[in-house]
């Protein structure tokens, strides 16, 4: 059943990148689903970004989004190596291993 909830979360995290903005409820989805206790700090922050345009952030914000979402989903319960997430600056994607 992970393999199932992994591809979920993938393509949860997909539709969220390729909208214009980050919402705080994709996340709290993944987390609820492996019960994963999230870094609170980073959390914090993230959710504080709820439904800002990814065009409005500061670019060093921006690129700081996929640590931030990785320090967040970091589980023993979910096997991260297979989520890598990446920015080039501009756009932010979920690269598959």
């Amino acid at each position: 059943m992970s393999d199932i909830k992994v591809l979920a979360a993938e393509a949860a995290l997909q539709k969220m990148l390729k909208g214009g903005h980050f919402s705080i409820c994709t996340i709290d989805k993944i987390v609820d689903m492996f019960s994963i206790k999230p870094a609170r700090e980073e959390y914090d922050i993230l959710s504080t970004l709820h439904c800002v345009d990814y065009n409005q952030m500061p670019s060093e914000l921006f690129e700081q989004l996929p640590m931030l979402i990785m320090r967040v989903l970091d589980s023993p319960r979910l096997d991260t190596g297979r989520i890598n997430l990446v920015s080039d600056g501009k756009h932010i994607r979920l690269v598959r291993h």
